[in-house]
């Protein structure tokens, strides 16, 4: 083996091992969590929450105490589900959520983009949401998830891992969420569920800034 490629090879394996311990110094550094997802207010407009019990297992399969399950119904008795999961070091915590539903049993009729309209102005006033149609045997269900790093939003999960990456090689670690709003219809119709989601968003969506952002308040989500 000449001289170069040698040279070349111990390079890149210092490149990597540097890398690795850099890496790994970062997730020594993160900060215990300070974000209270328990604080996300039980009543949002007409709609009133109650927390879902959660198990010791899913805490350990999500590695991570920053979980929040939460039902909202309003006057009428319509339902939507808010499901958050918070995590400041371990990037295991985020995945697909169709994952979960898919080995739950459900079928996947449909995945796409949507963007919702959520007020305010300027990039604040949209938001892009990965949407997905399930059905199983008690009917049909949409979800809407997308997933945070920072102040920064985004309905991509491989653009998310990036983010962690690169905040973390940069000495900047940033803790991240993943956050799902669903609702379920009995019929074949699914525009009421449609509607009922989208509105529990635009509720939502501007308020979380102050719930997922360590030491931040009210200063917004920069949507990507």
């Amino acid at each position: 083996m000449s001289n170069n490629k040698t040279g070349l090879i111990a390079i890149t394996l210092l490149i990597v091992t540097l890398l690795g311990v850099m890496y790994l110094w970062q997730l020594k550094s993160i900060a215990p969590s300070q974000v209270r997802l328990e604080d996300i207010p039980m009543e949002l407009g007409e709609w009133k929450g109650k927390d879902m019990p959660i198990t010791e297992r899913v805490y350990q399969i999500l590695e991570t105490e920053d979980v929040l399950m939460r039902e909202y119904i309003n006057s009428r008795g319509e339902k939507v589900d808010l499901a958050i999961v918070y995590s400041g070091a371990s990037r295991a915590a985020f995945h697909p959520p169709e994952i979960c539903y898919l080995g739950g049993g459900r079928e996947l009729l449909n995945k796409n983009l949507e963007t919702v309209e959520i007020g305010g102005s300027g990039e604040n006033s949209t938001l892009r949401a990965n949407k997905i149609l399930m059905k199983d045997s008690f009917g049909k269900e949409i979800a809407w998830y997308w997933f945070t790093v920072g102040s920064k939003v985004t309905e991509n999960y491989y653009l998310q891992q990036c983010y962690f990456i690169w905040n973390e090689l940069s000495r900047n670690p940033a803790g991240g969420s993943l956050i799902r709003v669903s609702a379920r219809t009995t019929s074949n119709d699914i525009s009421q569920a449609d509607a009922l989601g989208k509105d529990f968003i635009r509720l939502l969506a501007p308020l979380l800034p102050d719930y997922i952002i360590p030491g931040k308040k009210k200063k917004g989500l920069s949507l990507t």
